[in-house]
């Protein structure tokens, strides 16, 4: 039986002549009647009615500008493919023998010039996982100057410098090493890979340059997932602790690594080093161990260094002010405690080449109030302290107010208000009764007589500053018509910023309705009115859109904010549609970015802070901090504050420090000017911020009181 041809046979386009007789003759008889037709033109066999004639369409002549259809794959290409792919499976799956079969087999059944490179990588990386890196070298070595290895593509040639490094890595060849692996180790991004050039890397990195290899492996760290980053933590941390003891190799390793691992471990040992050896430093250590808590405040290490410092010690004669920190492990004053090590790192930045002379220091770290006082006695008694920086919290000055009352030390505290029943307690704390006291002068300068809204965090400090600001307000003739509590932790607050909308009247703008008495249509979506533009909003009522005008009863929000994400909170008021009015902040407010689409809104934005700072000012703008937080500015003017009295005596004392702050009750500093009236009483200047478009610019300094003065 006759199948015809088939399609891939070459024979498939000629006619077949092996059929049946009949059907050939019929064929050659229908051949003869097809040429006598043939012999009449078209035109005469249509007119004869012998066949009808036949009109084509005007049919459009398409033109195919594609390109020609790609060669079907050679069945020896697609037989490779597959070979590669099971041996790579194999080589991920850690059966590296079988994969060595596979690709042996591969280099067996193809032409040399046609072995893709990927083979010849897989067979390198299994002979490296059986432990015979002298055969992956003798794999690879060939094809330095091959066609195979010019014709590929750049993460190939990577990976082909990777697999040669790691392999002359492995017998410990120190020219492949440098040629190969060196170079490739900052390209490599897969974890793996990092790993296993590190392991490769390390025998040569002691021997050779720790310090090169050092800042290597540091440089990997971020390409490293957390799970695999602890064996490169250990690897550089044994290469630094067993082969790096030069402080200048050290400190080439902090330079690089100003903020993060490893330059951390490099601070960490440079401390360690200033108190080993004949030349012990312990000033020194300290301000080494300071540095390390200052720019790496999430180290490994950050207990280590409160640890050392919390044994350090000079000799008997020499003044210290004593300094009482919260652990960094202390669960709720912990991130306190970085902003005051801030202000005492900076401090000595910037004086310690000013010359004029300073305590040294005696830190201590305490983990909880019980343990505040009983520090306090054994430093006054083991060390001469000549002034006590703190306390910094509410309870410690309660555990420690007795002693210091008995005491003829001076105590200047960064955070804590003055005290009436304690002669020598000094402040240098913008304090919250002075912020919202400036915020209430600030607003009654803008707006008056002003009606004014507060928005306060819920808790113990939102509560004081509502009662501070109204109490200021009202003495200067406003009036706080309603405040509203809020949640800072919570990332949504539109249920309770909605009872805005109880102080003021709720308007609908239709063609039944008009527009409000005096108001202008300004565009579809604004009206003017009282010589202000308010935008509408619109709902959905009865299947119609509706426009929407809030028109607020207060001139003023004062909103004390905590949170840590401070423009969100302005967000969701701007989402009420609560316009025209004068928004008032606190410092909170310096720290946000990106409100002049919510300036737009409202009249003026205002935020109270500290001073402006600039290129001159003596706090520097470093480690990554856009500005110094306030209390890390208060600590720094309470180390100026006690430099300025050591300085004016011989030999700082705690008398010439009590004589000259009783003659010299003032400072200016970097967290505003203040002046001291006797106990208990303290006056500061603040400084009123206008946001004009993207920054804040100083528009005002009103000075406010704390105590009998007020």
């Amino acid at each position: 039986m006759n199948k015809g041809p088939f399609l891939h046979s070459p024979h498939s386009t000629h006619l077949r002549l092996s059929g049946k007789r009949s059907r050939t003759r019929f064929s050659y008889f229908s051949f003869l009647a097809l040429l006598l037709m043939a012999a009449f033109s078209p035109g005469i066999l249509g007119a004869t009615g012998l066949i009808p004639a036949l009109e084509m369409p005007d049919v459009p002549v398409i033109k195919n500008n594609a390109p020609p259809p790609a060669p079907l794959p050679n069945v020896g290409d697609i037989s490779v493919n597959l070979s590669l792919a099971e041996g790579q499976k194999d080589l991920s799956s850690g059966k590296d023998k079988e994969a060595l079969q596979v690709f042996n087999g591969i280099l067996l059944e193809t032409p040399r010039d046609k072995v893709p490179l990927s083979v010849f990588l897989g067979i390198s990386r299994a002979y490296r996982h059986l432990k015979a890196p002298n055969r992956a070298i003798v794999t690879l070595l060939p094809l330095i100057k091959s066609q195979t290895l010019a014709q590929a593509d750049p993460e190939a040639k990577r990976e082909y410098m990777y697999e040669l490094g790691v392999a002359d890595g492995l017998i410990h060849n120190k020219t492949g090493i440098e040629h190969y692996l060196v170079p490739v180790f900052p390209q490599l991004e897969k974890p793996r890979e990092i790993l296993s050039a590190t392991h490769a890397l390390l025998p040569y990195f002691e021997s050779e340059n720790p310090l090169e290899g050092v800042l290597y492996l540091g440089r990997a760290i971020d390409r490293i997932d957390p799970v695999h980053q602890q064996g490169l933590l250990s690897s550089i941390i044994d290469l630094i602790h067993d082969h790096i003891t030069d402080t200048g190799a050290l400190q080439s390793i902090i330079r690089t690594f100003p903020h993060e691992f490893p330059g951390d471990y490099a601070a960490f040992r440079t401390g360690l080093a200033a108190l080993s050896g004949k030349n012990k430093d312990p000033e020194k250590a300290e301000t080494l161990f300071l540095s390390l808590l200052a720019n790496y405040p999430a180290s490994l290490f950050t207990g280590s260094a409160e640890e050392r410092l919390n044994h350090l010690s000079l000799p008997a004669d020499v003044p210290v002010v004593a300094v009482l920190l919260p652990a960094h492990s202390y669960r709720t004053r912990g991130p306190y405690s970085h902003s005051f090590i801030l202000g005492l790192h900076d401090f000595f930045r910037k004086e310690e080449s000013s010359g004029e002379p300073f305590p040294s220091l005696m830190i201590r770290f305490v983990k909880n109030p019980r343990n505040y006082t009983r520090t306090l006695k054994d430093l006054v008694h083991q060390q001469k302290v000549v002034a006590l920086l703190g306390p910094f919290f509410p309870d410690d000055f309660k555990a420690a107010s007795s002693f210091l009352a008995h005491s003829d030390l001076v105590a200047v505290s960064p955070t804590l208000p003055p005290d009436p029943g304690l002669s020598h307690f000094f402040s240098t704390a913008t304090l919250p009764d002075m912020m919202a006291a400036a915020a209430a002068i600030a607003t009654e300068k803008r707006v008056t007589p002003s009606h004014v809204v507060i928005v306060y965090p819920k808790g113990p400090y939102g509560r004081h500053v509502r009662t501070v600001y109204a109490s200021t307000l009202s003495g200067l003739g406003g009036q706080v018509i309603g405040s509203i509590s809020y949640d800072p932790r919570r990332p949504d607050n539109q249920s309770a910023l909605e009872k805005l909308k109880s102080f003021g009247t709720r308007m609908e703008i239709s063609k039944d309705t008009g527009l409000p008495q005096g108001a202008t249509l300004v565009s579809e979506d604004a009206i003017q009115m009282g010589g202000k533009v308010f935008f509408l909003g619109s709902r959905i009522k009865n299947a119609h859109h509706v426009r929407t005008l809030f028109l607020p009863s207060f001139d003023a929000l004062y909103v004390p904010d905590t949170s840590a994400e401070p423009a969100s909170l302005l967000r969701e008021i701007a989402y009420k549609n609560i316009q025209n009015i004068l928004l008032v902040g606190n410092e909170t407010f310096l720290r946000i970015r990106g409100l002049s689409g919510i300036q737009e809104l409202h009249d003026t934005l205002l935020a109270t802070g500290p001073p402006p700072l600039g290129p001159s000012s003596p706090v520097p703008m470093v480690n990554g901090r856009s500005r110094p937080s306030l209390f890390t500015l208060q600590t720094y003017d309470a180390l100026r504050l006690l430099q300025k009295a050591s300085a004016s005596v011989d030999g700082p004392t705690r008398q010439g420090i009590r004589q000259y702050l009783d003659s010299h009750p003032s400072l200016d500093g970097v967290s505003g000017t203040m002046t001291w009236n006797g106990p208990g009483q303290f006056k500061k200047s603040v400084t009123i911020y206008q946001l004009s478009g993207r920054r804040w610019i100083p528009s005002d300094t009103v000075e406010v009181t704390f105590g009998e003065e007020k």
